[in-house]
C-alpha cells in the first residue's frame, strides 16, 4: 500500500511538472511578405538558470539566397509585462528554400516567461545586398489577432526594436 501511495505522489509530481510547462505559450509570427519563414520556436532548457534559451528553425521561402536573417523573440512574464527580448541574428548563407536552426539567449529567469513571441524582423539578400524589414505595426496587428495576445501594445513590441 506505501509503495502505490508514494507512486501516485510521484506520478502527481511529475504531472504537476509538466502541466506548468504546458502553460508556456510560443507564438510565431509570420507575415506574408517576409521571405523568411519561422516553421519552430520554442525554449531550449540548459543548465543556465540565468539565461533565457530560445532555439528557432525557419526557411528561406525565395528562390534567392539570403546572407542575413534577424529574428526578434519578445518574452513577456505571468502578468503580461515585457520581461526581456533578443534580436537574434545569423550571418549563415541560406540558400533558396533551405531550412535552418539557431539558438539564442538572453540574461533572464526562464521561469519567469508565460509567453514567448518570435517573427522576423530583417533580411539582407546575399550579393544584391537588399534589405527586407518588417513592419511592425503589421506585425502587432497580426499578432493582437492570436488567441491570448490581445495585451500586446505597440510600445512594447517597439522596445525590442529599439535595443
Amino acid at each position: 500500500m506505501k509503495q502505490v501511495l508514494l507512486a501516485v505522489i510521484i506520478v502527481a509530481c511529475f504531472s504537476s511538472a509538466v502541466l506548468a510547462g504546458l502553460d508556456r505559450v510560443y507564438v510565431i509570427v509570420n507575415m506574408d511578405d517576409a521571405p523568411v519563414e519561422i516553421l519552430n520556436f520554442g525554449r531550449y532548457t540548459g543548465e543556465d538558470e540565468d539565461h533565457i534559451f530560445s532555439v528557432v528553425q525557419y526557411k528561406n521561402r525565395t528562390e534567392r539566397s539570403i546572407e542575413a536573417v534577424a529574428i526578434t523573440m519578445i518574452y513577456y512574464g505571468p502578468f503580461n509585462k515585457k520581461e526581456d527580448g533578443v534580436r537574434g541574428i545569423s550571418t549563415d548563407i541560406l540558400g533558396p528554400y533551405k531550412e535552418i536552426r539557431g539558438g539564442w539567449s538572453v540574461y533572464g529567469n526562464p521561469e519567469f516567461v508565460k509567453t514567448a513571441i518570435a517573427y522576423v524582423s530583417a533580411v539582407r539578400f546575399y550579393l544584391s545586398g537588399e534589405i527586407w524589414e518588417a513592419d511592425t505595426n503589421e506585425v502587432i496587428k497580426a499578432a493582437g489577432k492570436l488567441p491570448g495576445l490581445e495585451f500586446l501594445s505597440e510600445t512594447t513590441m517597439l522596445e525590442i526594436e529599439k535595443e
